[in-house]
């Protein structure tokens, strides 16, 4: 039986992911020639519209547009569209994804997609750009990645002043980052994978003037009671309000400094680095996770139960992904990890872990986890988030798991022998209905994360201590 009690809080490690060292507490314009796929609609025609039943196919998914309004909102955003795109949005129609009525509010990724192209949005991103991302990333989630765009020379000096100017001190060589945004890449993959209507919903309030998008969140469907779940919302610093016993109320947003890399990328973007809802969907959930002290500009965060800069723990990202998919994970680590870092065991069987994955695909989700790099002594000096989207198995009855990487440069799924990769699993967002028979709950978010700021607090004064027995010696030679 796996018991949570002993997850990280117990073998006082905490790894950041999304880093390729880690350190544990110890140490376009629309093209109008093209031609433009409009759907008819006129004004004051009577129409017979086919039964909404009959628009039905066989997955349940909705592929027919239906009355005026949906057909006015598909011509304008239609309109908005070079041709590459236009085909890309008819696809999303014929997949049922265009139709999807996901999103929390029960909007449609088309009704978002008209709000995109109608409505203003925030100063130095035009509508044609993000309703190109929004489209092109439904219809190819895998081209998802977190490689940072680079700031134009001749916008550095700008950006580095004006960051001096609030009190902090940064250079060039503090812009050029090595992504550790893999732990957010991954969740906005999901949104777009699997919530489609979601994940428009996300980009169009992100995008408005406010950056900002509320979510409504049912309680019940969270992995924790309601007097935990605000502990942690208020442990976060996440602006919420409670609206009844049974619902709550979030506001999700980037850092200040995520508008400067979507700017950028709004003019300067390169091949295979990130779009503008790549920046904004990825600092907002990196922001969520870092309790909001996470800077889009130099990809660092100010950490509070660990000792690294960069990425996110565990118990982060898990946070993160709950309140941005509003569905109930747990946080379940499954490596043991001594005090010194080293890998020595497993939290349950490798093929109790197998099946907490293969039970949590068969309900329709996808599984994000944090794998582990070690060195021959097996002590880990890395690690990185993918998302786990499958398993197939080949003629010879060997075990495959179906993955995206958005770090890989790959825009595909790849595959990991499931022999390979099992063992290297660190943790993994399971949700607890997966668990419940398997698992025996013992701690609570409260009490886990009292745990990692104890640890972090003792390594402080330890360093602290280390400083100071330094400072002497030199001063003695």
């Amino acid at each position: 039986m796996l018991n949570l009690s002993s997850v990280n809080s117990i073998n006082n490690n905490q790894y950041s992911y999304g880093v390729t060292k880690l350190n544990s507490v110890n140490s376009t314009t629309a093209t109008n020639s093209n031609p433009i796929f409009l759907i008819k609609s006129e004004k004051n025609v009577s129409r017979n519209w086919p039964s909404f039943s009959a628009l039905i196919n066989k997955n349940g998914l909705r592929t027919s547009l239906t009355g005026k309004t949906e057909h006015d909102k598909y011509n304008t955003v239609v309109t908005m569209l070079d041709k590459k795109t236009r085909n890309e949005l008819q696809e999303l129609l014929k997949t049922g994804k265009l139709l999807d009525n996901s999103a929390n509010d029960n909007s449609t990724t088309l009704d978002n997609l008209y709000k995109i192209a109608t409505e203003k949005r925030v100063d130095g991103i035009d509508k044609e750009t993000i309703l190109k991302d929004v489209i092109t990333t439904i219809k190819h989630p895998f081209n998802i990645t977190q490689k940072f765009g680079d700031v134009p020379a001749n916008l550095q000096t700008e950006v580095i002043q004006k960051e001096r100017q609030q009190g902090k001190n940064i250079s060039s060589l503090d812009l050029d980052v090595k992504s550790s945004t893999c732990p957010a890449a991954s969740i906005e993959f999901n949104l777009a994978h699997k919530m489609p209507a979601e994940f428009a919903r996300i980009a169009e309030g992100l995008s408005s003037p406010q950056m900002s998008v509320q979510k409504t969140i049912d309680v019940s469907g969270l992995s924790q009671g309601l007097m935990d779940t605000i502990w942690m919302l208020n442990e976060f610093q996440t602006e919420h309000s409670l609206e009844n016993w049974k619902k709550l109320k979030v506001t999700l947003k980037p850092d200040e400094n995520a508008i400067i890399r979507a700017r950028i990328q709004n003019n300067y973007k390169d091949p295979d680095e990130r779009s503008v809802v790549d920046v904004l969907m990825q600092s907002t959930f990196m922001n969520i996770g870092a309790q909001n002290t996470y800077d889009t500009l130099t990809d660092k965060r100010i950490p509070k139960y660990n000792q690294d800069d960069s990425g996110l723990i565990d118990i982060e990202k898990n946070f993160a992904e709950e309140l941005a998919t509003g569905k109930g994970k747990v946080c379940v680590t499954y490596q043991r990890i001594d005090d010194e870092g080293k890998l020595v065991g497993y939290e349950c069987e490798q093929n109790e872990t197998l099946a907490h994955i293969q039970n949590t695909l068969d309900q329709g989700d996808n599984v994000i986890i944090g794998y582990t790099y070690c060195d021959n002594d097996n002590y880990v000096i890395g690690g990185h988030e993918i998302t786990i989207i499958g398993i197939e198995t080949d003629k010879k009855g060997k075990k495959y798991f179906i993955c995206n990487d958005t770090d890989d440069g790959v825009s595909s799924a790849i595959k990991y022998s499931v022999d390979e990769l099992l063992p290297k699993i660190h943790h993994a967002g399971i949700p607890k209905s997966v668990l419940v028979d398997n698992v025996e709950f013992v701690e609570g978010w409260k009490e886990l994360m009292q745990v990692y700021k104890e640890t972090k607090a003792e390594q402080e004064v330890q360093i602290a201590l280390n400083d100071k027995r330094l400072k002497v010696l030199n001063q003695a030679s």
